[in-house]
């Protein structure tokens, strides 16, 4: 059981439906976000509240908190669904809505529990210090921070919770303040409608208008690792870790949450000041691995500043995880130098020469020799790897993993109780008539055999105490019905003891972190903008989504600067012929504007008039 005086660590993990939920709570979750009908990031990730409240009711039982998203921004005519939404969630036992738009603050008349969502820019001690003053229980910081950051951030609002993205996707811009989508489709990211414009490709220019590099993924970025920093995170104050991917299938979310399960285990092993949020034991049938799920390649992004390059412009679909090299590639057989057993209908990915990706289906193998399902020829010495792992879907998607809590039962005369390993109790009688049992040989074995019988409930029986001086005789029937009635009242005493609680009381300290704001504050109602106004704040611009921009506007601000990507750094890098001046982006329809920071290592790109 968990001292109520350690320090509690959070993994967080994404679930698109109920199905993905409890895959992400049998492996190891402490706690689930998802998305509602309406109002989430991501449009395509609703659930309904029937959904949701089965989720809460499974999460419930192992400690387990429902997050759910209302990250967009609101239009007038939608503020009475929001606050009917709010209350909804708020009957279904969520524990916390998490928002970007202040409209929230202004209708939380049920003093929901809110978290500021890395939509709203949480990127400096002075936004999360105000999100503190103002009564929020957490922040979700911005994914660019690095760890001495984050560190710095802790020490000026320690008692403010920290939650930080560790794995998945990572936008190319500032979350929150990406318009792109918008200017080029009408999809608006901060609508839960992002058309994914930084995995599309485009030509960069010149200041004369030269194509200096033609059709490429330039502001496409690899996928987020952070697992080789989780210890440093902990120890700069992060309290809830994230996994990125509520459009996820359950075979993905299932294998990097009980990776990154497995990894905050061993660290509250080693420091027993630390522990787990919920409680259970994860029973699995594979070996979690992140590189054989969806990725792009990984890095740790900005975590201790600049340093490897972020983006891949070559190639924006799963890579998978590198198996071998090629021996030889002979009458339509590859020869691998491998350790990893492949099967057919694996996919097999490679790079050629001129970098340019190819793919293949493995139809048949034997051995370390596979036959491609079409005719390929990758010299010898090249890096083959597996995006798709057809045995390896199978096990992660298997109903065989689950979770269980561990209980001790106590069997008396007529009584038998279930303590579950993490306090929580139950108890019920029988009045049937018992006898001194008179086979007394493997009495224990038999109760513990009979009790253990646990069958489809949550729970696993660790250990059996008998508190009574004779051995009676207790017919299976009657074990097996207070067996029953014991699981299904401990079931609701643990949904009792972890039911959601909202006490959050929201103040509005007098000023904001800025007296003007622009359209990057996204101020797309009323409600939002009287919040902003009585905090002295002159709104001069409102969010792009009601009132765009006719001047030139950044579109985007990112770590992830395509200079730096690509050789052409102006601080690191001589430059070659060509990228001396300013640079451009243009697409099929649109030329943008790419301005370079190099004291904060920053990169914008702002739209102009088509050239």
């Amino acid at each position: 059981m968990n001292s109520p005086n350690t320090r509690k660590l959070e993994l967080l993990a994404p679930a698109r439906d109920k199905d993905v939920a409890f895959a992400a709570i049998n492996a190891g979750a402490d706690a689930i976000y998802m998305g509602f009908e309406k109002f989430g990031a991501r449009a395509l990730a609703g659930n309904s509240l029937q959904d949701i409240g089965q989720v809460v009711s499974y999460a419930h039982l192992f400690g387990v908190k429902v997050y759910v998203t209302l990250n967009t921004i609101l239009y007038d005519e939608e503020i009475e669904q929001a606050r009917e939404a709010v209350r909804d969630l708020y009957a279904a036992g969520v524990d916390a809505i998490i928002v970007q738009d202040m409209a929230y603050v202004q209708m939380n008349e049920c003093n929901m529990t809110l978290h500021a969502s890395t939509q709203a820019d949480n990127s400096t001690k002075e936004k999360v210090k105000w999100f503190e003053k103002l009564g929020f229980q957490r922040v979700v910081l911005a994914r660019e921070m690095t760890i001495g950051q984050i560190r710095d951030i802790h020490k000026a609002c320690p008692d403010m919770e920290l939650e930080f993205f560790v794995h998945g996707a990572l936008c190319c811009s500032f979350s929150g303040r990406c318009y792109l989508s918008l200017y080029q489709s009408g999809r608006s990211a901060n609508r839960g409608e992002c058309c994914q414009s930084c995995r599309s490709r485009y030509d960069l220019l010149d200041d004369k208008g030269e194509t200096l590099i033609k059709d490429s993924c330039l502001l496409s970025t690899k996928d987020f690792n952070a697992s080789a920093k989780i210890e440093e995170l902990i120890e700069a104050g992060v309290v809830s870790f994230k996994i990125e991917g509520r459009l996820k299938d359950a075979g993905y979310v299932s294998n990097v949450t009980a990776y990154y399960s497995s990894l905050i285990d061993k660290f509250c092993t080693k420091n027993k000041q630390y522990s787990r949020s919920s409680y259970g034991k994860s029973i699995l049938n594979f070996v979690p691995d992140v590189s054989r799920s969806f990725n792009r390649g990984f890095t740790i992004f900005n975590l201790e500043g600049k340093g490897e390059k972020t983006g891949d412009p070559a190639f924006t679909k799963s890579i998978g995880k590198a198996i071998g090299r090629v021996v030889e590639c002979k009458n339509g057989t590859i020869t691998i130098n491998t350790k990893e057993k492949l099967h057919p209908s694996d996919g097999i990915l490679f790079f050629d020469r001129n970098d340019n990706p190819e793919g293949f289906l493995v139809n048949e193998v034997s051995g370390s020799c596979i036959r491609p399902s079409r005719k390929v020829n990758p010299p010898a010495g090249t890096l083959l790897y597996r995006n798709k792992d057809t045995e390896f879907e199978k096990l992660i998607c298997s109903k065989e993993n689950k979770r269980k809590i561990g209980i001790i039962a106590h069997l008396g005369k007529g009584t038998l109780s279930f303590e579950a390993e993490n306090g929580t109790k139950s108890s019920v009688k029988t009045d049937f008539n018992l006898e001194i049992c008179s086979k007394q040989e493997g009495y224990i074995d038999n109760l513990k055999r009979q009790i253990g019988k646990l069958g489809s409930t949550v729970f696993e029986l660790t250990d059996l105490v008998c508190d009574c001086q004779e051995k009676y005789f207790y017919p299976n029937s009657v074990l097996a019905e207070m067996r029953r009635r014991c699981c299904e009242k401990l079931e609701r005493e643990l949904l009792s003891k972890n039911s959601a609680v909202h006490s959050q009381k929201l103040n509005k300290p007098s000023e904001y972190i800025t007296d003007k704001a622009d359209y990057r504050e996204n101020i797309s109602n009323s409600l939002s903008e009287e919040f902003y106004r009585t905090m002295g704040v002159s709104v001069e611009q409102k969010a792009l989504e009601t009132a765009p921009a006719r001047e030139e506007t950044e579109l985007m601000r990112s770590k992830n600067c395509i200079r730096y990507n690509i050789g052409q750094c102006l601080k690191r890098d001589k430059l070659s012929k060509g990228f001396e001046g300013r640079l451009f982006l243009r697409d099929n329809k649109h030329t943008y504007r790419l301005e370079f920071d190099c004291s904060s290592c920053t990169m914008s790109l702002w739209s102009i008039k088509d050239r």
